[in-house]
């Protein structure tokens, strides 16, 4: 493994840095890295129903799409954010989650907090979330990347992003919102010297010597990546609509929301979105279902060689295809 050093603040440049990385070393790659005020939004989100467009705008945040599933987040230079990208070894996701995330605990651990990595994709600190993680994977790689929640601009996180109770379903919407909690509130350190120690514990723990620096013809390829996708308003905005028949719901693997809009007893079209997971995107998925009837039989028909899991980790197909029907 290598350590890539990143001092970037421009969020759409430090995505195109990930991607670039991931599609063109062969080594496996430690980054850590931070972003002007901005909002990072999960790739299956609608942008519209996540984030307050108007504050943002008002205010000259980014508000820049990953390539990774999970919900948006509120980053600034008070916080920070870690990428592991690496080859593919064989794990399914549950267990590659915690596999990267076990150096980020350990690393709390040995600053005397009391840090675990709990539910599908948080590390707490006693019961307060200080990390949130999400993953892409294209045919070779894993992007698995992180933030660690240090400080924040407390007006601008409240602001920027909607708050959905959705999310919340099943549990005490209060309690669950308090949970989130700031590792410097909790330690005596500024911003800068944590991220010190923090590269000096992954380089240790991954037996890293010296640092790797991008080149000026690197960095060429890498400003071409950001100005072809992460800067691009399709790619940030994407379509933004909401489909006339919508259900949202809460489940193990995150909020799910079907949209259709049906014409002649058939899917016209059909979006699915939210902050859940996905190992093969979602737009075959859809293409499948475009244009089938608008009964169960139908859609169990054209589903029936698919796994939905691959789409939507963790999905229950049974149920997925009972959310779809009740739109009808």
């Amino acid at each position: 493994m290598i350590f890539v050093e990143n001092k970037n603040f421009d969020p759409a440049l430090n995505h195109a840095i990930e991607l670039y990385l991931m599609e063109n070393y062969d080594e496996d790659i430690f980054m850590l890295w931070r972003n002007r005020p901005c909002i990072l939004i999960g790739r299956y989100q609608n942008i519209n129903l996540e984030v307050n467009l108007d504050f943002t705008n008002a205010n000259n945040m980014d508000v820049i799409r990953r390539l990774s599933g999970g919900g948006a987040i509120y980053c600034d230079t008070e916080n920070m954010q870690y990428s592991f990208i690496t080859k593919k070894t064989g794990d399914d996701v549950d267990s590659s989650f915690k596999k990267f995330a076990k150096p980020v605990v350990n690393f709390l651990k040995s600053l005397g907090l009391n840090a675990e990595f709990t539910g599908r994709n948080d590390i707490q600190i006693d019961g307060a979330k200080v990390s949130g993680n999400a993953q892409y994977q294209n045919k070779e790689k894993i992007l698995h990347h992180g933030t660690f929640l240090f400080k924040a601009n407390l007006y601008n996180l409240t602001n920027s992003l909607k708050s959905r109770d959705i999310k919340f379903k099943g549990k005490a919407v209060q309690s669950v919102r308090s949970r989130v909690g700031f590792i410097g509130d909790m330690i005596d350190m500024d911003v800068e010297t944590f991220m010190d120690k923090a590269i000096e514990y992954i380089k240790n723990e991954y037996k890293i010597t010296g640092t790797t620096f991008l080149t000026e013809e690197e960095m060429k390829k890498i400003y071409e990546i950001r100005d072809s996708l992460f800067a691009t308003k399709d790619w940030n905005y994407g379509n933004g609509s909401l489909k006339k028949n919508r259900k949202a719901e809460k489940y193990s693997c995150g909020v799910v929301e079907i949209g259709i809009d049906i014409e002649n007893e058939t899917i016209k079209d059909i979006s699915i979105e939210g902050d859940f997971f996905s190992e093969l995107g979602i737009d075959k998925l859809c293409g499948i279902l475009k244009g089938v009837q608008c009964s169960k039989e139908a859609i169990e028909e054209a589903l029936k060689d698919i796994e939905i899991d691959r789409y939507i980790k963790s999905m229950d197909k049974k149920v997925f295809i009972d959310d779809i029907t009740k739109l009808f």
